[in-house]
């Protein structure tokens, strides 16, 4: 008989990597498979559905303008569980990452008695308020979790360390290294490479070096934003060549500051947020990257971009320790020494560069599906 599994998603990041996942997962014949959408991130996420081509069973609305945090976890408790009362046994609920969406699910399911399978289990920053609420969101949900997919080895001692029982983990690599090498191959198919950056008016001369830019945390909202646009507007007067791709954040607390800095510069391309496969491209066409984004510090690394990290710590070590990345903060003095750096040092350039991949082999979403046939 066929493994009933929910696969539940409610952000972009998040239907990124459970992307191989679901498709996975529906061509293979131990499992029968049920997709929701919480709707967390409901705009942002479309453009990824329809890339991947997923069909969606169940589509909630967990948004709620002006709601809190608290809010938030209420209306995703209360509609998740309405569809898990529906009298069908699950035999896995599949979250990933660290979420709203990702918690409620989660404790529904426990409540519920339904196994719970967390996919990118055991990354820990140890600071709570960094990133809030994530930080706490990935720990409470270790404490309800059956199968624990820890993409490195450095996650599983995390979960090692807060006793997590060591035969209920498994280091699967990371499925954003699935995700990067099927969009890659989607692209290739649907030979719309080259349309992905004209789309957005991003049209450089050939000679021209790009760096990408992300910048959205809430601990970076303020003195923060203020600090990185500071610093792109003293690298692009050092660096004429240099021209930066910022798909900027909708939250006013970034979306503001940016345009009032940028609107009219002409190094400095403000564009909206980018879907999947326009961010591959421009990632493949950057000299580097300068992000606050946890996903984007795992792609660097698959397509050998060096990345700077705009955050104080960060949950995904192993960038830093291979070499791929650097930790800067929002700190301009340590944002242009390292990016002037990597734009003026050949050498130390290709080193980060070429660091290797510590996020697995694209064969990630297997080792998760194989582990729950077994049970």
């Amino acid at each position: 008989m066929k493994k009933l599994i929910s696969i539940v998603f409610g952000t972009r990041p998040e239907l990124i990597k459970l992307a191989p996942v679901i498709l996975q997962a529906q061509q293979d014949q131990r499992f029968q498979v049920e997709v929701i959408f919480t709707g967390q991130h409901d705009e942002l996420v479309r453009d990824a559905i329809d890339f991947f081509q997923i069909k969606i069973d169940h589509r909630l609305k967990m948004m709620n303008a002006g709601q809190s945090l608290n809010q938030l976890l209420i209306q995703g408790l209360g509609q998740l569980e309405n569809i898990f009362n529906d009298g069908k046994q699950r035999d896995a609920v599949i979250i990933q990452g660290d979420t709203t969406t990702v918690l409620a699910a989660g404790l529904v399911a426990f409540s519920m008695k339904i196994p719970v399978a967390h996919v990118e289990a055991g990354l820990r920053s140890f600071d709570l308020d960094h990133p809030f609420p994530e930080e706490g969101n990935r720990q409470l949900v270790s404490r309800v979790t059956k199968w624990h997919f820890a993409p490195t080895e450095q996650s599983k001692l995390n979960l090692l360390q807060e006793h997590i029982a060591e035969e209920s983990i498994t280091v699967t690599g990371n499925t954003v290294v699935d995700a990067v090498y099927l969009g890659r191959e989607l692209i290739h198919k649907q030979g719309s490479e080259s349309n992905h950056l004209e789309q957005h008016g991003l049209n450089f001369p050939k000679e021209a070096r790009v760096v990408l830019i992300t910048a959205h945390r809430r601990e970076n909202f303020g003195e923060g934003i203020q600090n990185i646009c500071a610093a792109v507007e003293y690298l692009a007067r050092q660096f004429k060549d240099v021209h930066f791709v910022w798909p900027v954040h909708l939250n006013p607390a970034v979306h503001d500051i940016v345009h009032a800095k940028f609107s009219d510069h002409a190094q400095v391309h403000l564009v909206k947020p980018l879907d999947y496969p326009s961010l591959l491209a421009v990632i493949d066409r950057a000299e580097f990257i300068l992000t606050d984004s946890g996903g984007l510090q795992e792609e660097s690394p698959s397509f050998h971009k060096p990345v700077l990290i705009l955050r104080e710590t960060t949950e995904r070590p192993e960038v830093v320790q291979v070499g791929a990345g650097i930790l800067v903060g929002t700190d301009q003095g340590k944002i242009v020494n390292e990016a002037e750096k990597l734009l003026s040092d050949r050498e130390h350039y290709n080193l980060m560069a070429n660091a290797p991949n510590p996020f697995g082999d694209g064969k990630a979403s297997l080792r998760i599906l194989d582990q729950i046939a077994f049970g």
